[in-house]
């Protein structure tokens, strides 16, 4: 049986999630940031998307944003694409997670969240855990943000909920089926997994059937 090294380590596992913490603090710390022409009321409030062209320009280059930490880590270990691939979910998990309401409080001076009050879903609120409820409601099907994107009504509380929950989901299952697999020797790669690489392998390596009669 081979051996190999271990991929997983509790070392490694903390630099990425102390990294995506780090990097998630700094930047929803300026995604978060907004203007507010009447300061004191918070009314006609300008978020950063909105200056650099609204959702449809700005939420492609805060997805790539998200992924950062990852392609930090792909650059020191381009043969360790799962590292790559776990750092995108964790990192991009934290920075979609309530660290994002938090954020908005460390401002000065600080500017509120919103919730649903009656038949404003976007009432003001000085309760993150207000926010929290309303923002990662798993079956809240009411849009969560003022400027929809991709389409009318969306996102809802139900996807944001989902997606971050997915992502964590998914560098959990990453982590352990790969920890498993090198436990027992086995060669693991997630991109032989995705292409199907070892199967074309065995299909081109397979031995010429004998000549019929």
């Amino acid at each position: 049986m081979l051996t190999t090294r271990k991929t997983w380590t509790r070392r490694r596992v903390g630099i990425i999630v102390g990294v995506a913490i780090f990097y998630g603090v700094w930047f929803n710390f300026l995604d978060s940031a907004a203007y507010c022409e009447v300061e004191g009321t918070y009314e006609n409030c300008i978020s950063v998307g909105q200056t650099l062209g609204g959702n449809v320009f700005y939420q492609p280059w805060n997805i790539i944003g998200h992924c950062i930490p990852g392609l930090f880590l792909l650059l020191l270990t381009p043969k360790k694409f799962e590292l790559f691939l776990a750092g995108v979910l964790i990192s991009s998990a934290v920075m979609d997670s309530p660290l994002w309401g938090a954020m908005r409080f460390a401002h000065v001076p600080p500017l509120p969240l919103w919730h649903i009050q009656g038949d404003n879903d976007f009432a003001i609120t000085w309760s993150l855990w207000e926010w929290t409820v309303y923002y990662y409601n798993p079956v809240g099907s009411y849009q969560v943000w003022e400027d929809y994107w991709l389409a009318p009504g969306l996102p809802t509380a139900a996807m944001i909920f989902w997606s971050v929950a997915l992502r964590l989901i998914l560098a959990a299952v990453l982590i352990i089926w790969q920890n498993r697999q090198e436990e027992k020797g086995r060669e693991f790669s997630i991109k032989d997994v995705i292409l199907l690489s070892n199967l074309r392998k065995g299909k081109g390596t397979a031995s010429p059937k004998p000549a019929g009669r």
